[in-house]
């Protein structure tokens, strides 16, 4: 069996189980925290570039701590993100939120670009 659905539904259904669904249960937790993830984010990023079909995000040192990919609409964080924040905020709140504020933060940078997925990596 196929449904059919138009864009807007689409994109009712993306925002409605954009949560991961280990990390669900805490949905109502994250607002809690959102101002404070975000704010951390933009202390760390100092400059942006595009290069290699890539929007780069970097620290003062021209380190990225960001990477869009355009081809695959992925976005990746450098771990040494995480860790930092786990110097400030316990591991299980930074575990299970840090997704959900670096989608938030590349999106009010950039709105018009569609993010499919956030995870971390090994940047720079």
């Amino acid at each position: 069996m196929k449904i059919i659905i138009n864009e807007h539904q689409l994109i009712l259904l993306s925002e409605t189980f954009k949560r991961n669904r280990w990390d669900a249960e805490y949905a109502d937790e994250y607002p809690k925290y959102k101002n404070m993830f975000i704010n951390m984010l933009k202390q760390g990023v100092k400059s942006w570039g595009e290069a290699h079909n890539s929007i780069y995000l970097m620290d003062s040192e021209g380190q990225p701590l960001f990477v869009y990919r355009k081809n695959s609409k992925d976005l990746y964080y450098d771990y040494s993100v995480d860790r930092e924040m786990e110097e400030v905020i316990p591991y299980h709140i930074v575990s299970r939120h840090l997704r959900n504020a670096v989608y938030d933060y590349f999106n009010g940078l950039f709105p018009d670009l569609e993010i499919k997925d956030v995870s971390g990596a090994n940047i720079g």
